[in-house]
């Protein structure tokens, strides 16, 4: 009975290996439409490789997927709640990716400390339920949090590297203004230019143009693309944009001083995180750095002054 256990641990555990390392390479051909859009961009509007379309998943490990995360996933509302919301801003926007999200969420939360009980259960009796028990809860909790706190470090990455583009960007968008070409114009345009600079900026100014062509208005677009991205300045860009257009004001001088605002506050962040150094410094300089010198400095003379008492 004890041999057919242990079997059905391990069972459970490679199952458990084996949905998340299915999740992970579902996700990583799921993005695959970035890196195809950016080798678009370089080879100036080049055929995409054959490579780098995603494959059709197997139909078993689609039943699978579809079967855990069911488990975990919001029964109602889905597609146009936060949840959504937030793949579209960590930049993964598979239909499947919250399929594979809560799906992974499911094996990390009850199948791995199921198997985790078990194992300590017939390898180690001699622990006491208790702490069994405490660690299952433990290696739950961490199961369900640990996919939320990836994909918020994911997004956090991602709005960083764009917010710090986004300066250039307008810049770009100002030249192209002040040449004569329209808004919808210069974003197609610009999109094209940053794609190799800053990839996921290029990308979702791309999608909008694209909205555009299929006939949204164009702060419709913009509006979009503030909520993909999540990004205080793009929100400032819709309302001078709205401003620009309700009042008759110039597009181009109102695109230039929205561009030195934003390269004003990225030089301020740069200042604000300059600043914060010293405070940073203090508690690995208290720690390390000052006990060791003391060492260093005063050893000898304590070594000395001690064997002095002796004598």
């Amino acid at each position: 009975m004890q041999d057919i256990l242990q079997i059905i641990t391990i069972l459970l555990l490679g199952a458990a290996v084996a949905s998340v390392v299915f999740a992970l390479y579902s996700w990583l051909a799921d993005n695959a439409f970035k890196k195809r859009l950016t080798q678009i961009f370089r080879q100036n509007w080049a055929p995409a490789d054959k490579a780098l379309v995603s494959t059709p998943k197997p139909q078993k490990v689609a039943t699978v997927i579809n079967i855990l995360s069911k488990l975990s996933l919001p029964e109602e509302g889905w597609q146009s709640s936060g949840v959504r919301i937030k793949f579209l801003q960590a930049g993964i926007r598979n239909k499947n990716a919250p399929q594979y999200y809560f799906a992974v969420k499911t094996v990390l939360t009850l199948v791995l400390p199921a198997a985790l009980f078990l194992f300590l259960h017939f390898t180690h009796p001699e622990q006491t339920l208790a702490r069994v028990m405490i660690l299952v809860l433990v290696t739950a909790a961490a199961g369900y949090y640990l996919p939320e706190m990836l994909l918020r470090f994911i997004t956090q990455q991602r709005l960083e590297s764009m917010r710090n583009s986004l300066p250039d960007m307008m810049e770009l968008m100002v030249v192209c203004t002040e040449s004569g070409m329209s808004i919808d114009a210069a974003i197609s345009r610009i999109s094209r230019e940053m794609a190799r600079s800053s990839p996921n900026l290029a990308q979702e100014f791309y999608l909008s143009g694209l909205e555009m062509r299929a006939g949204s208005t164009r702060l419709e677009a913009l509006r979009n693309l503030a909520l993909r991205t999540n990004l205080e300045e793009l929100d400032d860009l819709v309302s001078m944009l709205l401003q620009a257009e309700k009042f008759g004001t110039s597009l181009a001088e109102s695109l230039r001083v929205h561009s030195d605002m934003m390269r004003t506050r990225r030089t301020q962040r740069a200042e604000e995180l300059a600043a914060k150094i010293p405070v940073k410094l203090v508690l690995p300089l208290g720690l390390f750095i000052f006990p060791t010198l003391l060492m260093v400095l005063l050893g000898p003379a304590i070594i000395q002054i001690i064997e002095a008492f002796k004598k």
